[in-house]
């Protein structure tokens, strides 16, 4: 299975989940503001969402507003400068699958990912592939 990203996320945000996902077979459509996602989040046809909490034109609260109705085939991971624990609670209340605190590296990243997927329900009942071998990944080594 190919699996669809959404990111919506600042520039320096950008580089460190490029860096993350590289290697991995990760279609990723990335979006500078909430506008110019949009038409994706109407679409639904991402497995996950990564969005910084503060947005140029909103915030992840709009975004998980926005897929509320398919929030149960979509994981939704929000990158946050030092979250607060009750950013946190709200926005894991609001359906978020988690909160990632920025800066962060990118082992960080590959492993709320990684953990994002397996959890997705298109994996429930089956095997979980398995991770290519790549120097590049330290998620895997």
């Amino acid at each position: 299975m190919r699996w669809r990203m959404l990111a919506i996320c600042s520039p320096e945000n950008r580089q460190v989940v490029e860096s993350a996902i590289t290697a991995w077979s990760l279609e990723v459509c990335w979006c500078p503001t909430l506008l110019n996602a949009r038409r994706g989040l109407r679409r639904g046809n991402h497995a996950l969402v990564l969005c910084d909490a503060e947005l140029p034109d909103g915030t992840y609260q709009d975004v998980i507003k926005l897929l509320a109705p398919e929030l149960d085939q979509i994981r939704v991971i929000v990158l946050s400068e030092s979250p607060s624990e009750d950013c946190y609670h709200q926005a894991i209340g609001m359906g978020a699958f988690d909160v990632i605190s920025t800066p962060c590296g990118r082992t960080d990243v590959q492993w709320i990912i990684m953990q994002a997927l397996q959890s997705h329900p298109a994996t429930a009942g089956r095997r979980k592939p398995e991770p290519r071998e790549d120097p590049r990944s330290l998620a895997f080594a």
